[in-house]
């Protein structure tokens, strides 16, 4: 069975770019309906694209790093 909710990610600093670590803190999850999903990344609000449950767990990781470190 397709999952019902899916997570979206985008970077409103670098669109597309999720690598740099000073951009760490801007990167912007959602946690939404599938379909809402298509239509982020489909309609004209640039930088929405599908996100993986892992990377979203790994952005976690790294931001309780980061903040640790400030």
């Amino acid at each position: 069975m397709p999952p019902s909710h899916v997570y979206v990610k985008r970077n409103p600093v670098h669109p597309y770019t999720y690598n740099n670590p000073d951009d760490l803190p801007f990167i912007q999850w959602k946690y939404v309906k599938i379909s809402t999903a298509y239509s982020m990344y489909t309609s004209k609000q640039i930088g929405w694209e599908r996100a993986k449950r892992s990377e979203y767990e790994d952005w976690c990781t790294k931001m309780k790093k980061f903040k640790e470190e400030l």
